[in-house]
């Protein structure tokens, strides 16, 4: 086999993706679950990732001479973005506590115990020394992977389906969107320009703006630093509560009210259409914000008002339904190579189905519903599909662009507990539980990490059938090596301990409890329909139709459908101050500058962008995770 071998050099992409994904999850396992002093795998894109894209570039005088040239280089970060994500806390270390939780909190007081019954022997690990020692650690530390490798072998083949699934329907929509649309890939530019891929930007090492930017960045993290050992020392901080200012009612309503300073999102955002960017700051002020200060005013005291994530599931919904639309032609085409209308490779579309057989399987034998898998499934997947586009579209570098447990509660909301006990049974709201985290966690939303890749993909000149082997490469690479750290980490430190646990476990578990104590009351008390926040719903989805109708009869007008997604998310809540800060910078240096002086301050801003991951993401993160309790007073999140 001669080292020009497309197969070589897959093989070699994903031997060198091992190792470094290996890596990541020691330092995942070190900073997220010993230390919680840093977040490295939940950043967009990852931390580790972008640290390896830094470490081979420079590399590749030496490494070309092994078949490792800079498209391979490119090769690795895709395979990294997706296989480091699955390590993160809402992805594989949220669905871990899934198989253990019922039994190790089961109590006369919970009734946890009544559904083991309804949990299929094969899904879950069993002993009590095995649970047991999992939560509280083994005395030996030594992990029991024979009852361990069974239930996760079975897993394995789900996720396999189930991200295979999502690989699928990336590809489909990949010449929609980068051929026929053009769409920006925002977070997808960030790599490709470093890398040489653009003109603007192929000297851009050796540009002294690039580095004011990267400079401004680490002096500002340098600052904030200090002051977490000496308070004296002036910074800006990682946010400004204005919230704080606004005690008195009704405006108190407005809270909270933060204004975060993310430079990764503010240097990305510089690259992110201004209309999107606008919407988001105007619908959130403009809409949410008026929404609670009118209702404040109006006397509503409804828990929940004005349901802003019941609202997100409606709008992603609307958005999943308008974007199916767009690319009806495409799937048209794809799925006409079954019948021979199309000369095409069958692969596509046998493979989407064959995905899509193997999680219904799996779902129906772990006892859910046809009906009730074809709507949270389809929730799951418009939500996806909507994630991916605010991601390649907008840019919005984060993880968190999406209705919260609305997958879920959106069928207590519509249905109410009474009709899903009498639909589908305990067995089917039990099985419904068990997948918690994908509607809780964003294993769905890791859609927009493959958008992003076939982005990249084509720029470097690698196939869309090649690195779709190579995601799903990813998926049961970075799955595999999730597993074996965080299992083997429990038995050795106890999970009820990692990741700021006292006695009953870390975030994920206290989620993953609670989401069997909703159970519990679904089996002996009534809970929905609740027609307010199923009507919120409804809002959120006739209110993006309806911007994106007026959007495309009137050319000119301002507003953007995913401004409004992204303003029910983490888009308003969480980067409203970047956002709106990147629009009034653009507009200044347009109107001084026009087109020229906005591409000539891009380096300035990927500079920012970087210099964020670098000092905060991998400098400090590091010297955070191993350096002793004394660095944690700086944690770093993304």
């Amino acid at each position: 086999m001669t080292r020009s071998n497309g197969a070589y050099r897959l093989l070699l992409v994903a031997l060198i993706g091992f190792v470094f994904v290996v890596v990541a999850n020691l330092w995942v396992k070190q900073g997220a679950l010993i230390t919680l002093s840093c977040q490295v795998a939940m950043s967009v894109p990852p931390i580790p990732a972008v640290g390896v894209l830094l470490l081979l570039l420079p590399l590749i005088p030496l490494t070309r001479r092994f078949g490792l040239d800079r498209r391979e280089v490119m090769a690795i970060y895709c395979f990294l973005t997706l296989a480091v994500a699955l390590t993160s806390g809402a992805a594989m270390r949220f669905f871990l506590p899934a198989l253990t939780t019922p039994s190790y909190f089961a109590s006369p007081e919970n009734n946890f115990a009544q559904f083991l019954d309804h949990i299929p022997h094969w899904m879950v690990p069993h002993g009590e020394t095995v649970i047991r020692d999992y939560f509280e650690g083994s005395a030996t530390g030594a992990t029991p992977w024979a009852e361990w490798l069974g239930p996760l072998g079975i897993w394995m083949l789900f996720f396999v389906c189930f991200f295979g699934f999502l690989i699928c329907t990336a590809a489909i929509f990949r010449p929609v969107w980068e051929d026929n649309e053009h769409l920006a890939y925002p977070v997808a530019e960030v790599p490709l320009m470093i890398a040489g891929y653009r003109e603007d930007t192929q000297m851009m090492w050796r540009d002294g703006i690039f580095w004011v930017g990267f400079g401004l960045i680490c002096i500002h993290h340098l600052l904030n630093i200090l002051n977490a050992f000496n308070p004296a020392v002036t910074c800006l901080g990682l946010s400004t509560d204005l919230g704080a200012l606004l005690q008195e009612w009704p405006l108190s309503a407005l809270r909270p009210l933060v204004f975060r300073y993310y430079p990764f999102v503010f240097g990305v955002a510089y690259l992110m259409p201004t209309d999107i960017a606008l919407s988001t700051v105007v619908f959130y002020f403009g809409y949410m914000k008026a929404l609670a200060l009118g209702g404040a005013m109006a006397g509503i005291n409804t828990p929940g008002f004005p349901f802003t994530m019941e609202q997100a599931s409606g709008a992603f919904l609307g958005m999943a339904l308008i974007l199916g639309y767009g690319a009806r032609h495409r799937f048209a085409e794809v799925f006409s190579r079954l019948t021979g209308a199309s000369n095409s490779s069958k692969l596509l579309p046998v493979a989407m189905i064959a995905c899509l057989v193997g999680v219904y399987i799996f779902c129906r034998i772990s006892g859910m519903s046809t009906w009730l898998f074809v709507v949270f499934y389809t929730l799951l997947l418009a939500f996806a599909i909507s994630a991916a586009r605010i991601r390649t579209e907008g840019g919005f570098a984060s993880n968190w662009t999406f209705p919260l447990e609305q997958a879920q509660s959106a069928l207590i909301n519509f249905a109410g507990t009474d009709r899903l006990k009498a639909m589908v049974g305990m067995q089917g709201l039990t099985a419904l539980t068990t997948q918690y985290y994908l509607t809780r966690g964003y294993m769905p939303q890791l859609m927009a990490f493959m958008a992003d890749a076939f982005k990249i993909g084509g720029q470097a000149k690698i196939t869309t059938r090649r690195m779709g082997v190579l995601l799903l490469l990813a998926v049961i690479i970075g799955t595999g090596v999730s597993w074996w750290m965080h299992v083997s980490t429990s038995y050795q430190y106890g999970s009820n301990i990692l990741e700021g646990g006292t006695t009953s476990g870390g975030t994920r578990v206290v989620l993953m409890r609670r989401a069997y104590e909703d159970l519990a009351t679904w089996n002996i008390a009534s809970e929905g329909p609740d027609r307010s926040r199923a009507t919120a719903a409804i809002v959120g989805l006739v209110i993006v139709l309806a911007v994106a109708a007026l959007r495309r009869a009137f050319l000119r007008f301002p507003l953007h459908p995913l401004g409004f997604l992204m303003c029910l998310t983490g888009g308003g809540v969480n980067a409203w101050g970047p956002l709106a800060s990147i629009v009034i910078v653009k507009g200044i240096i347009l109107r001084l500058g026009g087109m020229r002086l906005y591409r000539r301050l891009i380096p300035l801003f990927i500079g920012m962008a970087i210099g964020d991951f670098f000092a905060a993401g991998l400098v400090w993160s590091l010297i955070a995770s191993y350096g002793g309790e004394g660095f944690a007073n700086y944690p770093v999140w993304f």
